[in-house]
């Protein structure tokens, strides 16, 4: 007791002394009203916690919406320039699927009987010529790229006017077979459809000659042609009817 009288004593009368001993005095009662308004602020945690996870709920929908609205502004650009490239009119589709064979090149895309799609419907982009409808369903139809194995396009030399025949190799290239030993054919020469007997329009592109074998027994000429369009990368085509539905006469 003796000793808290003198410190209070000299607390009184001593500045330093008199500071220190505010903040000692002081020091409990901060502490207790901190302590005192973490508990009062406890019990709105869990109200806190809901309105973040709504607020992060909102925030990814509003992100999937802007998400979507790109996409359909990318399509829309992407339908107008196939438009505009193709120079006729058309439905526009988009890849959903593709076999996973390598050796098969057919397409799933999201058009369909209802669309007005029907079997032969022909496959086209800015690049050129990209395949046919092979078969169709009420909202999707299935399509057999160019340079599927079974691709059959009559072909023509855009220079020259060589014809022959156009088949898929289910490789990267397309084989242009029954040309004659002496055919005017050179590497570099473009290909586009021939629009004999089939649904393809004519002049569409198929792609560039990129190599060639003479053989003097069979007295015939094949070339190996690199198509313009990147199949594997397709993303959208132009659905565009056959010429042959074109072509028929009206009664």
């Amino acid at each position: 007791m003796v000793a808290c009288l003198l410190f209070l004593g000299v607390a009184v009368f001593s500045e330093p002394l008199r500071h220190l001993a505010s903040i000692a005095f002081r020091a409990p009662l901060v502490v207790l009203h901190g302590g005192v308004r973490i508990l009062a602020w406890l019990p709105s945690l869990p109200a806190l916690s809901e309105q973040q996870a709504a607020l992060r709920r909102e925030l990814a929908s509003h992100q999937l919406e802007l998400i979507r609205l790109r996409e359909t502004i990318r399509r829309l650009t992407r339908a107008q320039q196939l438009q505009e490239a193709a120079s006729q009119p058309g439905v526009v589709a988009s890849i959903l699927g593709r076999t996973v064979l390598p050796t098969e090149h057919v397409v799933l895309v999201d058009r369909g009987r209802r669309d007005g799609i029907a079997p032969e419907t022909v496959l086209v982009d800015e690049q050129g010529l990209v395949g046919r409808i092979l078969q169709v369903h009420e909202t999707t139809s299935t399509a057999v790229l160019l340079t599927d194995p079974s691709s059959r396009v009559a072909g023509l030399v855009e220079r020259s006017r060589e014809s022959g025949l156009l088949m898929g190799t289910g490789g990267s290239l397309i084989e242009f077979v029954y040309l004659d030993l002496e055919a005017d054919i050179q590497i570099g020469d473009r290909v586009v459809t021939a629009g004999l007997g089939g649904s393809f329009p004519t002049g569409l592109a198929v792609g560039t000659v990129v190599r060639l074998a003479r053989d003097e027994r069979s007295a015939s000429t094949t070339a190996w042609v690199s198509p313009a369009v990147k199949v594997r990368r397709l993303e959208e085509v132009l659905c565009v009817p056959p010429a042959a539905s074109e072509a028929e006469p009206e009664h």
